[in-house]
């Protein structure tokens, strides 16, 4: 596959990223922008807000549905594991930064599943138990956070190719980026708890 497909096939990869079904379901059912509320993002934690439970279910599996398609196009157009990592990146870019809203999106969790529901899914195995052992002590976007570490560990462990370890990390960390406000206040408020003085 020549290098100028192979980047059409990621440029694609952004273009679908930048789709934000929470940003236009909250906007059709509200008239509202899902930005201007809670986190900010556009992703469904912050549409459910608006939209109920439904809304947040609803969004998350599209979400999902846009990394998958994304690593799929790739798969369909070449076997080249490190294109469907870097279709991966791709629509991760696209989904937290999109250039039809302005750069402002969501914040990565969705797409990053379903991309690697396609590329790798037994990776997220091991993350889903942690996700599951830490749901009653944290938060779900924290908790969603830690077992999303799963990817990168699992792909440093059992992938030959590094390029495809490193594109792993990468993506991983284009998520930790996009949640770094929460992760700020995640920090203080945990500091906050620890060194408050306890009742007599």
């Amino acid at each position: 596959m020549s290098p100028l497909n192979q980047f059409a096939v990621v440029a694609l990869a952004y273009v679908l990223g930048c789709l934000s079904p929470g940003y236009w379901l909250v906007r059709l059912c509200t008239g509202r922008d899902v930005r201007h509320q809670g986190s900010g993002a556009t992703g469904a934690t912050n549409a459910g807000r608006a939209l109920g439970a439904g809304g947040f279910a609803t969004v998350l599996t599209l979400d999902i549905a846009k990394g998958a398609v994304a690593v799929l196009a790739a798969r369909l157009v070449s076997d080249d594991p490190v294109l469907q990592h870097l279709c991966a990146i791709a629509v991760l870019l696209g989904h937290i930064w999109p250039a039809t809203l302005g750069f402002r999106g969501g914040k990565g969790i969705g797409p990053m599943l379903g991309a690697w529901l396609v590329i790798a899914p037994l990776h997220l195995i091991p993350g889903a138990v942690l996700l599951l052992l830490l749901l009653p002590f944290l938060r779900f976007t924290i908790a969603g956070l830690a077992g999303l570490l799963a990817v990168p560990v699992m792909s440093l462990l059992m992938n030959a190719d590094p390029r495809c370890s490193s594109l792993a990390i990468a993506s991983y960390a284009l998520v930790l980026i996009a949640h770094r406000d929460h992760l700020r206040r995640w920090r203080e408020g945990s500091r906050f708890h620890s060194q408050s003085p306890q009742k007599p």
